[in-house]
């Protein structure tokens, strides 16, 4: 998984060997070593359980040209040739374990739940005392993995994801091209884990061995289904409260009173709620029945969109909770509107949870997720024929595809795009915006473009061009852009424009009258963007 540490060194093994004598019989595909289910059980920092279960390994037969596992291989990588074959051999599980890493042994992350894999290919045989092998070049193996459940691209609980398990910068679906030089041929290894705790997860994969007979030709041989799933248990939520921000500068106060002094607590919000376009960068503070600020934190929950806080206090001698609720920095657009709600457990004095009361900087353990600013956004999730897939995101964050002189943007499914709410700050001062034949203007960085005031409907494609130079060194930071979508999230592709599409303000007119109304029709538009534009 792209989201997972490796917190061991892959050494090199020894040469895997199948030493069985089976006579003159013909040999079949078997799995061994231990592939039960197993679960372990955990207490997290405020005293809620939960429990980690790796899943049973099963054998699977290669696949069928019909299956979901070819389907979602041919329409990711297009050119490719994909041929099941059934072959002798035997996996061996090496590692199948459930883990829990507390805080204590990743100073500068939260608590893990995850599991440890490790599966084996035994390549060779020995036959009535003569080894031989199933393949004359082993070098030519590899591993293709299909994630089928997994909450990764868009941190939602419960969100079935279906992708292959490669960097969409790769270029080839092989699982362990990933790490050049650290596995062996016919040795799998991965960590996938998680480090919000606090809500459920599920992890299904499907592993296939492969071989790479010929440029862009493969032939896939059997695999093995693994997996593995976080249960947790939280407390009895003390108090919720729904709210909305309606702008940048709203404070909204919540109070909890008549608790026992010295009672310890945790508040957090959620940001990701369906009546939401655009989810709010809420910022929580807690302060003192006199105003004083206690704690504060941005972006630590364990719910929402990355974009959701959460902090711990210490209930005072008033026995009062003073919480607030605002736009994080005053709220950048795109971000300081929505609806969000706040959660609060206080516990028992003698149950107090063992966890750091907050204080100046926070108290949280959330790190910045893409698509807050521009330096960071979000990047594609694959490449399909030349369009950059962006693949059920957030909306109102910033994205940012490779481009030279302009990029195509289309929706999927039934994404449709409402705003562009920011360009990006740089040398660049203008850029153009069509949809269709129609120009709809030149715009700068502190812009918003809003299709459905100008046009009276969203869209599903428009074109930017006019970019003379890039905005970063990488392409991860060349030309950011922040989108929001009619849902709060959505699917698209973009492309690149590598030279100029000429677009004209409006079609050829079929008579005077015509070119007069469009002419006036077009005028006004401008003018209503030029006003919008002085509004935003």
């Amino acid at each position: 998984m792209r989201l997972r540490q490796y917190p061991l060194v892959f050494l090199t093994t020894s040469l895997l060997l199948w030493l069985m004598d089976y006579g003159a019989s013909a040999f079949s595909f078997s799995l061994g070593g231990d592939t039960s289910s197993k679960t372990i059980s955990y207490k997290d920092p405020v005293k809620a359980e939960g429990k980690i279960t790796v899943k049973q390994v099963k054998l699977l037969d290669p696949p069928a040209q019909s299956s979901d596992f070819l389907r979602t291989l041919q329409t990711l990588f297009q050119g490719w040739e994909f041929n099941p074959v059934s072959i002798d051999g035997r996996f061996e599980i090496v590692e199948n374990q459930p883990y829990y890493t507390p805080e204590a042994n990743f100073p500068d992350e939260a608590t893990h739940v995850g599991a440890k894999f490790q599966l084996n290919y035994l390549y060779q045989i020995a036959e009535n005392g003569v080894s031989s092998s199933f393949h004359n070049n082993i070098n030519n193996l590899h591993w293709i993995q299909r994630v089928t459940n997994y909450e990764f691209l868009n941190d939602r609980k419960g969100e079935p994801n279906n992708f292959i398990d490669v960097p969409s910068f790769q270029g080839n679906p092989f699982y362990d091209l990933q790490f050049p030089g650290m596995l062996q041929p016919g040795v799998f290894k991965d960590y996938p884990f998680r480090n919000n705790v606090s809500i459920g997860h599920t992890f299904d994969a499907e592993l296939y061995l492969v071989e790479k007979t010929a440029d862009n030709k493969v032939s896939i041989y059997n695999g093995i289904s693994w997996g593995w799933t976080n249960t947790f248990t939280r407390p009895k939520t003390t108090k919720k409260f729904s709210d909305s921000l309606a702008s940048g500068l709203e404070v909204d106060r919540f109070n909890l009173s008549d608790l026992t002094p010295g009672s310890k607590y945790r508040a957090w919000t959620n940001n990701d709620l369906p009546s939401n376009r655009c989810n709010p960068n809420t910022f929580l503070s807690t302060d003192n029945d006199s105003g004083f600020q206690l704690g504060f934190d941005d972006d630590s929950s364990p719910v929402g969109n990355g974009f959701a806080s959460a902090l711990t206090g210490t209930v005072g001698s008033s026995g009062n909770i003073n919480l607030d609720v605002r736009a994080a920095g005053g709220g950048a657009r795109g971000q300081d509107t929505g609806n969000y709600e706040l959660f609060v457990d206080v516990y028992d004095p003698q149950e107090s949870p063992d966890f750091s009361v907050a204080t100046s900087g926070g108290g949280g353990f959330g790190k910045e997720k893409r698509g807050l600013t521009q330096q960071n956004p979000i990047l594609p999730n694959s490449l399909q024929n030349g369009w950059q897939v962006f693949n059920k995101v957030p909306g109102c964050r910033w994205f940012d595809p490779p481009t030279t002189y302009g990029f195509e943007f289309q929706s999927l499914e039934d994404t449709l795009f409402t705003e562009i709410l920011d360009f990006p700050v740089g040398d660049d001062q203008e850029f153009t915006v069509a949809v269709g034949d129609s120009i709809l203007g030149n715009f700068s960085p502190g812009d918003k473009l809003d299709f459905i005031s100008l046009l009276g409907y969203p869209v599903d494609n428009f074109r930017i061009t006019g970019i003379d130079s890039l905005f970063g060194p990488t392409a991860e930071t060349a030309f950011p852009i922040q989108l929001a979508f009619k849902e709060r999230e959505g699917s698209f592709k973009m492309r690149q424009i590598p030279k100029p599409i000429d677009a004209e303000a409006v079609p050829e007119p079929g008579s005077i009258l015509a070119a007069k109304g469009m002419l006036l029709w077009f005028a006004a538009m401008r003018y209503i963007l030029r006003k919008k534009r002085q509004a935003g």
